[in-house]
């Protein structure tokens, strides 16, 4: 009878353990699915490779924590920047040293001073600065556009010569209150879309009446309404501070005849992520999904060249002796 039970006990751990190693097998499976199906830069790896240097990493896994590791293989084979994996305790984004070595101190002194909506007038030009902005809740998203929209009402009121709009300090977030915000420099139309890898479109974004939509629906309810403002110059500055939602937001201002952009190269995130949870929300995946297109869908590269380069570095603390705000109002004036 001890012999029986202790046979059965055996197959009885013996069946646990195959359970549990099947269950993680399955699951590594599921991950490279999931980001094979879905990464913009699905197409650029051997994933048959992939495949076999994860499962071999993962080989000795006993649990799904303890694929972190090997599932990094993946993310590091696609070299997307955008994104960022979190699996139980564990997180892990791809380094990008090529953009900090381009962050400046002044950059980095302004970011510590806390991001917000600066808005002034420097001599007859009307100078706006349009920061990282994280809403998910639409309140939030009404909140915000009606915050950058109010400031630039009140330049408004001082008939400006012309504009600069400044990108250099918006890392991203959510695209949509700064397009709302700023919806009052936009003719009606279609300005951009997200095309995925396969060339398919979707997120058409246009305006309407100074008003914000994606998909034909109003993105945030603006309250005080002024005269569209889309006749006038407007200077748009960008650098390795703009990033992600920030180049969005310079590629629209960019499709503007009465537009020109200064300053140097944006961060290179000018693309669509989306976020995946899975494994009961203890495994979250946020990639690259689509890049940004323009009306014609026309796909923009990655990383934004500014129609003027300015080499030296911001001086946020001192804006009237800002270089990139100097060529700017520069531009302005010449305008005549």
């Amino acid at each position: 009878m001890k012999k029986l039970l202790l046979t059965l006990l055996c197959i009885f751990i013996s069946n646990k353990t195959f359970s549990q190693s099947d269950s993680v097998k399955q699951y590594v499976d599921s991950c490279l699915v999931l980001l094979k199906k879905n990464s913009l830069y699905s197409d650029k790896i051997n994933w048959k490779k992939i495949n076999k240097k994860v499962k071999e990493k993962a080989s000795s896994a006993k649990s799904k924590a303890d694929t972190f590791e090997a599932l990094k293989i993946a993310f590091d084979a696609l070299g997307d920047k955008h994104a960022a994996y979190y699996q139980y305790e564990d997180q892990y984004k791809l380094p990008n040293e090529e953009l900090n070595s381009r962050i400046s101190d002044s950059l980095k002194a302004g970011w510590k001073r806390g991001l917000k909506i600066e808005n002034r007038m420097i001599g007859n030009i009307a100078y706006i600065s349009i920061p990282t902005l994280s809403a998910g809740k639409q309140k939030d998203i009404d909140k915000y556009a009606n915050w950058i929209y109010d400031a630039v009402s009140k330049l408004y009121k001082n008939n400006p010569k012309g504009w600069i709009i400044d990108l250099r300090m918006n890392g991203g977030g959510n695209i949509r209150p700064m397009l709302a915000g700023l919806g009052m420099f936009f003719k009606n139309g279609i300005y951009t879309y997200y095309v995925d890898r396969e060339g398919k479109s979707s997120e058409e974004a246009s305006f309407r009446n100074g008003e914000f939509l994606i998909d034909g629906k109003i993105q945030a309810e603006i309250k005080n309404k002024i005269t569209s403002v889309t006749d006038s110059k407007i200077a748009v500055l960008m650098g390795p501070g703009t990033a992600s939602s920030g180049e969005g937001v310079a590629i629209a201002l960019s499709q503007l005849k009465n537009s020109k952009s200064f300053g140097n190269l944006s961060a290179g995130l000018a693309n669509a992520t989306n976020g995946f949870v899975f494994n009961k929300n203890l495994s979250y995946y946020l990639i690259s999904v689509a890049r940004i297109a323009d009306k014609n869908k026309k796909l923009y590269p990655e990383i934004l060249k500014p129609d003027v380069f300015v080499k030296e570095s911001e001086s946020f603390a001192d804006l009237p002796n800002d270089p990139s705000v100097k060529e700017a109002i520069q531009w302005i004036d010449a305008s005549g």
